[in-house]
């Protein structure tokens, strides 16, 4: 019955370091619920999915899903900055010289900037 006992003890233990560790995987200040809030904007009033794909692998904008960025190195913070201000046509390197306007030219807040950046983060570190 000990043991039994201790088992239940040492898997409790265990589940619950590694749902801390999945906490402090994630950058400071996001949340699983601003992910999930990112992809609903990413898919919708954000425009993203228009020029990233519904899946985010690249169409007219590069793929958001693999460790590969055209600029920085894909940081939270260097995400939010991308996407508040845009890609500027000198550093654009798609076929069509299209640009990302700032938020992708959609009208969203800072707050939905921030989720999305923590959407993108999250494909782009899975």
């Amino acid at each position: 019955m000990k043991r039994i006992s201790l088992m239940f003890a040492v898997l409790a233990l265990a589940s619950g370091v590694g749902d801390l560790y999945a906490q402090q995987a994630l950058p400071e200040g996001v949340t699983e619920a601003m992910i999930q809030e990112g992809e609903a904007v990413y898919m919708g009033a954000g425009l993203c999915a228009v020029c990233h794909g519904m899946d985010a692998t690249g169409a007219i904008g590069p793929d958001l899903t693999d460790a590969e960025w055209l600029t920085g190195e894909g940081t939270y913070p260097e995400l939010i900055d991308q996407i508040t201000k845009g890609v500027p046509l000198e550093e654009v390197q798609n076929a069509l010289g299209l640009i990302m306007p700032p938020r992708g030219g959609a009208a969203i807040t800072d707050d939905q900037v921030k989720a999305v950046a923590a959407y993108v983060w999250r494909l782009s570190h899975s």
